[in-house]
């Protein structure tokens, strides 16, 4: 989670543990400066205090998107802005981002699919947020989550919807007192199982000017588009919620915290095919120990970076790699007013004929029992 360079060192641990995206530059710069030795032993420092908790990874994301708020479904840009990130979680989970964050237990994961939700009040907090994905879950929008869980939800707020919930110490794109750019957090669902999100609101200017008012130590800046400002901090979330989605993962004391805190607001350019994407870069302790401490924020390796020995085992069987010839899934639309799912028939009837053409007519022929036991149980689950 980004937290403001004054917040205190109690409500730093409040954050973390929430895991949020400073609207100020990286803990290590504080770090660094805070500390009396050597830069090469402050960086060996580093590696020695950031270690694994014993707490849950997410080895095999399954990633869904959500976007938030009317203007999803009613403003071109907004609606140009689902696609394209709904093609970056795409890209990012094929991409060498997912090679550096392989040392700390996460394998390799797939992008489910979007989803939009209306009628959601202006003002959010944490607490109203878990409701609406419990509501979700109700409904059948989205999947009641296995323990341990590989659901990882990216919920995307448009610019009419912020978080003003200060008894949390989460107050994002408000018009005073805003304290961060994202975050990341988990609650157990009725059911007893453990759900996992983060909450990206819109980052327009406006919310810039409010939390960051240096643009030169802000860790997003007015020059980056709007777009560039969602991708960078939904992959220092994605990072985050990956190697510690409840707060017992992977991190360092205060002030470093979690790996995008510890290098927050260092970008990088991350090119799949012919699309490029801003990502923030994340720590790596493997970089950092190789180097003796010249490397330790990185943003793609072009090979999976070798386990840790104290990460958990990433899981050997992906559990989409069975239905990804179905992936990702036709839009589903939910009104938390209503409590009413729906899906458009024609994004419908495009996804069929789009996955029929994929697989070609004579694996459709040659394996029809096949492909219907595996759509009946996308289906059935998702």
């Amino acid at each position: 989670m980004v937290t403001q360079q004054t917040t205190t060192k109690q409500t730093n641990k409040a954050l973390r543990i929430r895991g949020g995206v400073s609207p100020k530059r990286g803990s290590l710069e504080r770090f660094e400066t805070e500390a009396a030795a050597s830069p090469a032993q402050r960086t060996s420092n580093i590696a020695r205090v950031f270690r694994y908790h014993g707490g849950p990874i997410i080895t095999s994301p399954q990633v869904y998107t959500s976007f938030w708020g009317s203007l999803w479904g009613t403003d071109p840009r907004y609606q140009t802005f689902a696609r394209h990130l709904n093609q970056f979680h795409t890209d990012l989970l094929q991409s060498g981002f997912m090679n550096v964050l392989s040392q700390y237990g996460v394998g390799s994961g797939a992008f489910v699919g979007a989803t939009f939700v209306n009628s959601v009040p202006d003002v959010l907090t944490d607490k109203s947020i878990q409701g609406i994905i419990q509501s979700s879950i109700a409904a059948g929008m989205l999947p009641e989550p296995s323990n341990p869980s590989n659901i990882a939800l990216i919920i995307y707020l448009d610019e009419h919807i912020g978080i003003n919930d200060p008894a949390d110490n989460l107050v994002l794109c408000m018009p005073t007192s805003d304290v961060a750019f994202g975050y990341h957090n988990s609650f157990t669902t009725a059911a007893g199982n453990p759900f996992y999100y983060a909450v990206i609101p819109a980052l327009a200017d406006a919310c810039l000017h409010e939390s960051c008012s240096d643009d030169a130590q802000c860790s997003l800046h007015l020059s980056e588009n709007q777009e560039q400002r969602m991708t960078q901090v939904a992959s220092h979330e994605f990072a985050e919620m990956t190697t510690d989605p409840e707060g017992n993962g992977w991190y360092a004391p205060d002030p470093l915290g979690e790996n995008g805190d510890i290098c927050n607001g260092e970008t990088d350019t991350l090119v799949v095919g012919a699309n490029s994407w801003t990502v923030q870069k994340i720590y790596s302790k493997y970089d950092d120990r190789r180097s003796r401490g010249a490397v330790h924020c990185v943003g793609q390796a072009p090979q999976p970076l070798p386990r840790l020995l104290q990460a958990p085992v990433a899981s050997r069987l992906r559990q989409a790699s069975s239905y990804e010839q179905l992936l990702p899934l036709p839009a589903r639309y939910f009104d938390a007013s209503a409590n009413i799912v729906s899906i458009d028939e024609q994004q419908t009837q495009e996804y069929v004929l789009e996955l029929f053409t994929r697989l070609g007519t004579e694996g459709i022929v040659t394996d029809v029992p096949g492909f219907l036991r595996q759509a009946a149980d996308v289906l059935a689950k998702r």
